[in-house]
C-alpha cells in the first residue's frame, strides 16, 4: 500500500513539473501581450491627449487586466516615493522586480526597459515613434514564446509523465 500511495505522489510530482513548465510558458505569452497592451495605451495617450506620464500611469495602475495593474500600481508607488529619481530608471527597477511576478521572460523585460529611453524625454512624435520601435521587438519576441509554447509546452507536460512513469518503474 505505501509502495502505491510512493509511486503516486512520485508520479503527480513529476507530471506537475512538467505542468509548471508549460504553464510558465503560457504566463510569459500573456504578460507579453498586456505589456503591448499597455504600451499602446501609452502611446496613443502621448499622441492624442498629450498626457503627463504621471497621469497615464495612474490611469494604467486603474487596469483590470492584472499584469498591467500589478506593473503600473508598482510604478505609481515608486514615483511617489522616489521623487529624486528619473522615470526611465523607475521604469527599469519596477520592471525588472516585477518580471516574474507577472511571467516576463528576460528578454521580454530588457525590450520593455528600452522603453525607458524614450519616456518623458522627447516630444510627443519622438516618444511615439519609440514606443511602436520597442512594440515591434515586443511583439516579436511574443511570437517567439507562442512558437516555444506550441512546439515546447506539450513537450514539457509528456516529459513530465513520462519522467514520472519512469521513475515508478525503476522503484518499482
Amino acid at each position: 500500500m505505501l509502495k502505491m500511495i510512493g509511486a503516486v505522489m512520485i508520479f503527480g510530482s513529476c507530471a506537475s513539473m512538467g505542468l509548471a513548465a508549460r504553464q510558465n510558458l503560457h504566463r510569459r505569452v500573456r504578460a507579453a501581450d498586456a505589456m503591448l497592451l499597455a504600451l499602446s495605451l501609452i502611446a496613443s495617450e502621448i499622441n492624442c491627449r498629450r498626457a503627463p506620464l504621471p497621469e497615464i500611469v495612474s490611469e494604467l495602475s486603474e487596469s483590470d487586466n492584472a499584469v498591467i495593474h500589478s506593473v503600473f500600481c508598482g510604478l505609481q508607488r515608486r514615483m511617489r516615493e522616489q521623487t529624486d529619481v528619473s522615470f526611465g530608471y523607475l521604469w527599469r527597477m519596477n520592471l525588472r522586480d516585477k518580471r516574474e511576478e507577472i511571467g516576463l521572460g528576460k528578454s521580454e523585460c530588457d525590450i520593455l526597459c528600452e522603453a525607458a529611453s524614450y519616456l518623458g524625454r522627447y516630444d510627443a512624435a519622438e516618444q511615439a515613434a519609440g514606443l511602436a520601435l520597442v512594440s515591434r521587438r515586443l511583439s516579436t519576441a511574443r511570437n517567439q514564446a507562442d512558437d516555444e509554447l506550441r512546439h515546447k509546452g506539450g513537450l514539457y507536460r509528456t516529459c513530465g509523465i513520462a519522467m514520472g512513469l519512469l521513475v515508478i518503474l525503476v522503484l518499482i
